[in-house]
């Protein structure tokens, strides 16, 4: 069920950049791009950091750690059906 909303938003944004046309599109597409892929790296490197840390944690920390990945997955788990 989730796949196909995804699906769905694909094909929603991939129609909508099929219309534009010209060299502006093409250069607010490649920004676009070079944007997702900054935040993704940006992303992943702070989910590094974070398992490097969760040794060094103290017990209420890795309790905070828990609980605040608990209601993520809950978020998450909510808006994809």
């Amino acid at each position: 069920m989730g796949l196909d909303a995804l699906l769905q938003a694909g094909n929603a944004i991939t129609s909508f950049f099929a219309g534009l046309n010209g060299v502006g599109a093409t250069l607010v597409v490649i920004g676009l791009g070079m944007l997702l892929a900054i935040g993704a790296g940006i992303g992943l490197y702070m989910l590094v950091q974070l398992v490097k840390q969760i040794p060094r944690m103290t017990p209420w920390e890795f309790l905070k750690f828990v609980v605040i990945s608990a209601v993520i997955l809950i978020v998450i788990g909510v808006i994809l059906p």
